[in-house]
């Protein structure tokens, strides 16, 4: 193994991954199978030590071959013996702990922070190398996550089998059934989705009661599948930074963003059909990107099936086309002698998406006379109804009294008010979701402040270079300005118009305007970028100081993020 573990084919094998960031995500997820579920499987300790012995001999490995080779013998056995030793004892502590999740966390952290340490001290740290080891402690993030938090708790819409309603209702009937709902969604709560996600989540339990995983853990490993998701949305992200030309500092910085993001935790072990249809609306942004340079008959037919099967996975997926939608009348009108080439190529778009997005719709329509775009709607007796209040108090006022407890207000929760306002429950929901209170978690007061106005902080700063840079920043392509410009705008205003025209709490929720995370953490990278390169030397000091300043509100949110899930949420 040693001989046959050089650095040659260590190289070999990371490029291979980096070349497939999909399938390693695929990969990745299948392989923490044993320590999801409910129950940890009698041989998931040592299979965990065994998987975690491969990683540190590989690192072992590549760290000896680094070294004068009269040493690198002797090194490389003593690194693998101290792998081994370690790896034991985590398989022992993962045995013995009450909380799996948190030694899973914190055993993966001091592997990242080893790995870093390496790196700087070697001085062989570079941006591919740190965005490779943010995303390694986000999947570990991830794991610990759903290792902890059951899919009884911390959820939208799920419900129970019992009840065989809700998501969990809707994912069951289809695995007990082999067959989609033959009723009025209306009746029965949620089943009104398209069924993509639901579809592939009833596979996956098939499949898993196939491979022997036990009936205690078969519902709840349906979080690998949203913990995958939640890796693709990191691997699209990154994809889009470079498109949109993001590197150095300001890729590292929107990447750090949006890896810790505590939505994207909180939605990885959501099982509902958020994060599904979150990753294919940003997998429709990147192809129009790539279908931008290449103009290629392939990657339109990409975007379609990403906007398809997004509105397949929740209707909500339409809001990426009207900024699709300008970028291909903007290359159309920029090319008019090739329009033949065009019209084929949105013909062909139109005939693959369309029914993709909207068959369920007609499908309902036909059998049932369900309006195609029909959603569940909550009474105004809920519990939760805001509709009493003024629009216009709720869009504009920003009493300070609405601060004083940073977690979304619900009264039928022990809150003090219902919250109204739908831009301080985004910055709040976009953190806690909506279920924290400081009542429900004393332990963390201070993190969490910290927590959410770093997150403040970074979320007006992001709007305000986007702001600039569509004014003054001769780097960013008209036609890259008009199509991040409106998609941000189209999210952002049907979340608030979802807000009125729904006035309840839950509907003043960030899983309902994602995207505008992302958008804001490359904006933050791209100020980064921009100050970095500036070349006015008048501007120095305060450009340095800026730089300073975005890079340690961004580390105190990271930090944040993972202390506060560490304190609350994994030690539940």
């Amino acid at each position: 193994m040693i001989k046959i573990l050089n650095k040659k084919t260590i190289s070999s094998f990371l490029s291979m991954m980096k070349g497939h960031p999909f399938i390693t995500a695929a990969f990745i997820c299948f392989a923490c199978l044993p320590l999801t579920g409910e129950k940890l499987t009698p041989l998931a300790p040592l299979i965990s030590g065994m998987i975690l012995f491969c990683i540190c001999s590989v690192f072992s490995i590549y760290i000896s071959e680094n070294t004068a080779e009269k040493s690198r013998k002797s090194m490389r056995i003593c690194l693998i013996i101290i792998s081994a030793v370690l790896s034991a004892l985590f398989g022992y502590m993962l045995s013995c702990a009450s909380s799996p999740g948190l030694v899973v966390l914190n055993a993966g952290l001091a592997f990242i922070a080893a790995a870093a340490g390496y790196f700087i001290a070697s001085r062989k740290i570079d941006t591919q190398k740190t965005i490779l080891l943010i995303f390694i402690a986000a999947v570990i993030f991830r794991l610990a996550y759903i290792m902890v938090i059951s899919i009884k708790i911390k959820q939208h819409d799920v419900y129970s089998l019992k009840e065989m309603k809700g998501h969990l209702g809707y994912i069951g009937y289809l695995v007990f059934h082999n067959a989609l709902p033959d009723i009025d969604v209306r009746t029965v709560n949620q089943f009104y989705h398209p069924p993509l996600h639901h579809i592939i989540s009833a596979m996956w339990v098939k499949f898993q009661n196939g491979i022997g995983i036990s009936a205690d853990n078969l519902w709840e490993n349906i979080q690998v599948l949203t913990m995958f998701y939640s890796c693709c949305c990191m691997i699209i992200s990154y994809k889009i930074f470079r498109q949109l030309g993001l590197e150095g500092k300001g890729l590292v910085i929107a990447f750090a963003i949006t890896a810790f993001c505590p939505t994207f935790i909180i939605m990885s072990g959501s099982i509902n059909n958020d994060m599904l249809c979150l990753t294919l609306m940003l997998a429709a942004v990147l192809n129009t990107l790539y279908w931008y340079k290449s103009r290629s008959f392939g990657r339109i037919m990409c975007i379609a099936v990403s906007v398809g099967c997004a509105m397949m996975a929740k209707l909500s997926g339409w809001m990426v086309a009207p900024a699709i939608a300008a970028v291909f009348i903007y290359v159309f009108f920029k090319e008019i002698k090739s329009w033949k080439k065009y019209l084929t190529q949105f013909a062909a778009f139109i005939t693959v998406c369309a029914p993709l997005g909207l068959w369920w719709g007609v499908r309902n329509y036909i059998t049932h006379e369900v309006p195609i775009t029909y959603i569940w709607e909550l009474s105004e007796r809920s519990g939760q109804y805001v509709g009493d209040i003024p629009v216009l108090q709720r869009l504009f006022d920003f009493n300070p009294s609405q601060f004083r407890d940073i977690g979304d207000q619900f009264t039928q929760y022990g809150g003090a008010y219902n919250e109204y306002n739908p831009l301080i429950a985004l910055f709040k929901t976009s953190v806690f979701d909506e279920t924290f209170t400081k009542s429900f978690y004393p332990s963390v007061a201070g993190i969490d402040n910290i927590l959410f106005w770093s997150a403040v902080i970074l979320g007006l700063v992001g709007f305000a270079s986007m702001i600039y840079s569509f004014i003054r920043d001769k780097k960013l392509s008209f036609i890259h300005k008009l199509f991040i410009g409106l998609l941000y705008v189209v999210i952002l205003a049907s979340y608030f118009i979802f807000c009125i025209k729904f006035p309840q709490v839950c509907t003043e929720n960030i899983r309902y305007a994602v995207p505008v995370i992302v958008v804001g953490a490359y904006f933050v990278g791209r100020l980064v970028m921009n100050m970095l390169s500036s070349s006015n030397s008048k501007t120095h000091t305060a450009r340095l100081c800026g730089i300073s300043v975005i890079i340690s509100v961004t580390v105190i949110y990271c930090l944040m993020s993972l202390t506060f899930f560490d304190t609350v949420f994994i030690t539940k």
